[in-house]
């Protein structure tokens, strides 16, 4: 049964379990068990631990793809590989259970589809289909006091985005897709079960109440399995505490984010390239995004919170949620000037684009990678002439760092680079009338005439999604417009759609008093950290699911947000270590 309050101005949600584990944190952990825990988590036996279970999770792929049969596969084999673990720790004081996705999830709001599984023409397969023989896992912990149902639930997510690759190892660092996001969270969650096995062994001491752990799968895309979970009425309203790569830092709080797909078509156009419309729809979009920034004012949030991500176009680039690396196009032109000599005036036009694009976004080319100590672009693009006995054509390759949208001013987007340079081109254009050139994805194939664009634009509690969602799409035709002005086409309707069937996570904020963070909080004080000043975080997880459906949430991980998502994903296994700590002492104020 759950009710709410006011608290610090906020609306929160609370359970009667939730109040009455309130009551248990107020009491003191005994100090032999912290004073266990705090030197087990630094100890060099659960660091090769923790390292051992991150490399071994990391070699399977989770990413879901279009293969539904294959991704439930492999996700199956995954489950399979930590139940195993996990019964090996445990033992018989768990239970362990796979519960299909609820097909209920396909009429509730807070629903993606997932892009994952879309057609070539962009349609995604009802639920029912793409779900089939798919499953969440869920672990019961038992506590000493018999209990109709536990009094927490540590949450994280089992999926990575693509592409995937396997682990590597580099002193106490492990590389791979999901090595940060988010199987970090899992191996920590392993190793908490070990701890505790330990204090019972040890010291004779187990948590009072039992906790359940819920790993789900399409976090990435939106959220559906933890929609699934959040339909179980044995665990309603309980406390959440969700570990994400939150770099050590508590939250309450997080932006919101929705991601778009915006379709261009320039059929009907003579001799013209849909490649060519992308540009100032780009130009656009950021525009707008920097207005929404400029417009935000909402408590825990700054105006960092609200990122411009073009994630995906045509061919290039895998997520809208992760920032694209490389774009290539192919310019094919008709002169009579030789190829080098155009090349070469390319460059210098390419140069003062850059420049512009510079002040506004940053040279990586100057700026260190941490992950690698190299710099995080070797160098902005690249032209080749492509021999060709009738034309002029040419390779242009544009390159950028890929990593996590909520990183994406540590990033450095392809797309928007390769907007500036294009947009560059598009406007000295009508200074060259003899020389006539168009433009297309130089690995693409498939049809010229229509491209599609994905990205996400993230905001907080200032804006509503509706309202966002309507700003993108006249941003879009906006540049669909320029592009038309530009070139002297007339615009029509049929050029440019956008639509927002993906991902489509709200805002939320929790109170910094609420349930897990006190939880945290206690944690923090028994192990020597300060406490920091509460604030939202920069992304959006699966928290607010929970949040909306009267849970109350935290959210805690190891792992930087940078590092999410990268072709160079990483984590740091001390940071895996402090997490364990932090991780078992809030567990066991909430049980």
């Amino acid at each position: 049964m759950a009710y709410r309050r006011i608290v610090n101005g906020w609306q929160v949600t609370e359970s009667r379990t939730a109040v009455a584990s309130n009551r248990l944190m107020n009491s003191k952990l005994d100090t032999k068990v912290v004073e266990y825990i705090r030197e087990a988590a630094k100890s060099e036996r659960l660091a090769t631990y923790l390292k051992r279970m991150l490399v071994e999770l990391v070699k399977f792929n989770t990413a879901p793809d279009d293969d539904s049969y294959a991704t439930a596969s492999r996700e199956k084999a995954f489950f399979d590989w930590v139940e195993r673990e996990v019964k090996q720790i445990a033992g018989q004081e768990i239970t362990v259970e796979r519960p299909a996705i609820d097909p209920r999830i396909a009429d509730d709001p807070a629903y993606s589809p997932p892009g994952y599984a879309a057609g070539p023409g962009g349609q995604v397969p009802p639920s029912g289909q793409v779900y089939a023989g798919r499953t969440n896992l869920i672990i019961q912990v038992s506590g000493q006091a018999p209990q109709s149902r536990p009094s927490a639930i540590l949450h994280a997510h089992a999926d990575v985005v693509s592409p995937w690759f396997g682990p590597r190892e580099a002193g106490s660092r492990v590389f791979g897709r999901g090595s940060c996001d988010n199987k970090a969270q899992i191996a920590v969650i392993l190793a908490e079960l070990k701890l505790l096995g330990e204090l019972h062994q040890k010291l004779g001491y187990e948590p009072a109440g039992g906790f359940v752990i819920q790993l789900a799968i399409d976090e990435e895309i939106g959220g559906n399995g933890s929609l699934s979970l959040t339909m179980d009425p044995r665990f309603a309203g309980l406390p959440v505490l969700m570990l994400e790569s939150t770099d050590l830092v508590p939250y309450c709080a997080h932006r919101g984010a929705v991601y778009y797909r915006c379709r261009l078509s320039s059929r009907g156009l003579p001799n013209v390239g849909a490649v060519e419309m992308f540009p100032l729809v780009v130009y656009q979009l950021e525009k707008e995004g920097r207005r929404i920034k400029e417009e935000t004012n909402a408590p825990l949030f700054t105006p960092d919170h609200v990122q411009t991500n073009h994630g995906v176009l045509g061919p290039y680039g895998k997520h809208p949620g992760s920032v694209c690396d490389h774009v290539a196009l192919e310019l094919i032109a008709r002169s009579g000037a030789k190829p080098e000599r155009m090349a070469m005036k390319m460059g210098e036009f390419f140069e003062d684009a850059l420049a512009e694009y510079v002040k506004v976004y940053g040279d990586k080319t100057k700026v260190t990678d941490s992950a690698t100590g190299k710099p995080k672009v070797a160098r902005h693009f690249d032209i080749k002439v492509l021999p060709n006995a009738t034309t002029q054509n040419f390779r242009i390759d544009i390159y950028g760092k890929s990593g996590h949208m909520a990183a994406v001013a540590d990033c450095d987007s392809a797309i928007t680079k390769a907007a500036y340079l294009l947009g560059g081109l598009l406007r000295i254009a009508p200074n060259f009338p003899n020389i006539k050139a168009t433009g297309r994805f130089a690995d693409g194939g498939g049809d010229d005439q229509e491209i599609v664009l994905e990205g996400g634009q993230g905001f907080t509690p200032s804006h509503r999604m509706a309202d966002i969602q309507d700003r993108m799409a006249g941003a879009a035709r906006r540049g669909v417009e320029s592009y038309c002005k530009l070139r002297r086409f007339k615009f029509n309707e049929a050029m440019v759609h956008m639509s927002f069937d993906r991902l489509h996570n709200d805002a939320y904020a929790d109170t910094p008093d609420s349930v897990p963070m006190q939880a945290l909080k206690a944690a923090f004080a028994a192990i020597g950290s300060p406490w920091p000043q509460p604030v939202a975080w920069q992304t959006s997880c699966d928290a607010r699911i929970y949040h909306h459906k009267g849970h109350p949430v935290a959210i805690f991980g190891a792992g930087k947000l940078e590092a999410a998502h990268g072709v160079d994903e990483y984590v740091d296994i001390p940071d895996l270590q402090q997490a364990l700590a932090v991780s078992t002492l809030a567990t066991l104020a909430l049980t």
